[in-house]
Formats: C-alpha cells, sequence, structure tokens
C-alpha cells in the first residue's frame, strides 16, 4: 500500500517557501544580527505559513482520520525556521545559493516524510520513520548552531532553542507511545533542559559549533533514553550504552572545542 501527495500541492508550497527565503534575503540589512530582527520575525511568519500548508497536505490523505494534524508540524514549520535563520548567516554567492537549494529538498523530503507518516500500513513508513529520526536529529543540531551564530541575549537563545528542542523531542516521542500526552512532561523537561545548557553556555567563549555540540548532547540522551523508558526496553545495558556514547560525545566535544581555541 502507497500513497503519494498530490504534486501541484506539494510542488506549490515549496516553491512559495524558497520564494519567501528568496525576497526575505533581499530585505535591507538589520541594524544588529539578533534573533529579534525582522529577518527572524519573517522567518516565523514563513514557519507558520508552512505549518498550515501542512495542514492541508496532511488532510488530503486518504487515510487521515485524527482529529488534528498538529504533530505533523512540527518538524516543517521548525525545519522552516531554523532553515531560514541559518540562510541568513551565509554570504552572497555560490554558498547561499546552495544553501537554498539544500533548504528546498530537504522542505521537500520532510514533507513528504510526513505524509507518508500517516498511514502506518504504507510500505515505506519504517523507512519514513527513519527518515524523520535522521532529519530531526540534524535539525536540532543546526538549531543550536544557528542560535549560538547570531549575537543574541542567553536568554532569548535559551526560550527559542529550549521551544524548539521540546517540539522536536514531542515529535519524535509519537513512535513510541500511544498517548501524546504522556510524552508531553518528558518533552517539556529535555527542552528546559537544553535551555538551562544554551543559556549556560553563552557564556563561554567558544565557537558556534562547539556549543552546539555540548547543547546536542542532553537532547540526544534524553530522547533516545525516554523513547526506549516507553518501549518498556530501558535496561542496566541500555543505561550503560547510552553512558559510554554521551562520555564519548563529551569528551570529542571538548577535545574540538580547545583544539579549535
Amino acid at each position: 500500500m502507497v500513497y503519494l501527495p498530490n504534486r501541484d500541492r506539494l510542488s506549490v508550497l515549496t516553491a512559495v517557501i524558497v520564494l519567501a527565503y528568496v525576497v526575505t534575503r533581499a530585505l535591507p540589512a538589520p541594524a544588529d544580527d539578533t534573533v529579534l530582527s525582522s529577518p527572524l520575525l519573517l522567518q516565523t511568519l514563513i514557519a507558520a505559513f508552512i505549518g498550515t500548508g501542512t495542514d492541508a497536505l496532511i488532510r488530503s490523505h486518504p487515510r487521515f482520520a485524527r482529529r488534528t494534524t498538529l504533530i505533523h508540524w512540527i518538524a516543517p514549520a521548525s525545519m522552516a525556521l531554523v532553515l531560514g535563520a541559518g540562510l541568513q548567516l551565509l554570504p552572497d554567492g555560490p554558498a547561499w545559493w546552495l544553501g537554498l537549494s539544500v533548504s528546498a529538498l530537504a522542505l521537500l523530503l520532510v514533507l513528504v516524510t510526513e505524509y507518508v507518516l500517516v498511514c502506518p500500513e504504507d510500505a515505506r513508513y519504517d523507512l519514513a520513520v527513519l527518515t524523520l529520526t535522521g532529519l530531526t536529529y540534524a535539525l536540532a543540531l543546526l538549531l543550536f548552531i544557528t542560535l549560538n551564530a547570531y549575537t543574541t541575549p542567553g536568554l532569548i537563545s535559551a526560550l527559542i532553542g529550549g521551544g524548539v528542542a521540546a517540539a522536536l523531542a514531542w515529535r519524535l516521542f509519537a513512535f513510541s507511545v500511544q498517548s501524546l500526552r504522556q510524552a508531553a512532561l518528558y518533552a517539556l523537561i529535555i527542552g528546559l533542559t537544553c535551555a538551562e545548557t544554551l543559556w549556560a553556555i553563552s557564556y563561554w567563549r567558544v565557537s558556534a559549533t562547539g556549543a552546539a555540540l555540548v547543547t546536542m548532547l542532553p537532547f540526544y540522551l534524553g530522547v533516545g533514553l525516554s523513547r526506549q523508558q516507553f518501549t518498556g526496553t530501558l535496561s542496566a545495558r541500555i543505561w550503560l550504552e547510552f553512558s559510554v556514547v554521551g562520555a564519548i560525545w563529551l569528551i570529542l566535544t571538548f577535545l574540538y572545542i580547545y583544539g579549535a581555541n
């Protein structure tokens, strides 16, 4: 059983988002590069637009039966916001156009993936779960890099980063729980932990990538251990595996940070 989204609806939605990125780039540069500058506020509107577009796309699925499409909004809207903010950091020229092309492909991929995930009986469902999981982790890392690249007050970065991280974690938990309300508390705790990490690391003199790698650790561990808990497979061996991975990640991250300095 295979379902495909309407090509016209999908292509128009993607094209409008890409056009919005181009228009945003053409706007006069703000006096500063904080996340509260006008381009990023426009990125928020773009994210809201792709959320409503995703709603229409998901509701067009023949097997859609839920009362709400909210869970399917999270990845596309977050991706539109983060990619748009990241594009603002790229210099004019080939690098920016390459970034725009990659962004368009990523948005297209996440929209198709969310469409496939509507129906668990779809032959591509398992592949779609794997794809969205990988995209979500990559998006979280890019989110933390982008936030640390802007000269933003630590509290603002923490609020934005923690909120988006909680939403992304909640989206991933949808694959492991029957009730999304059950996962909401776990997602909020992960978001709060990431927010506190972002706030604390804003006082460090480290690169945006180094700061993002530090912030990524609680997100990865929190999501991974929570999903094991939801599926009833959390054991001493799993704790040990995640502890080893976390320790190695932390060591390599600090080696990178101090090597870069």
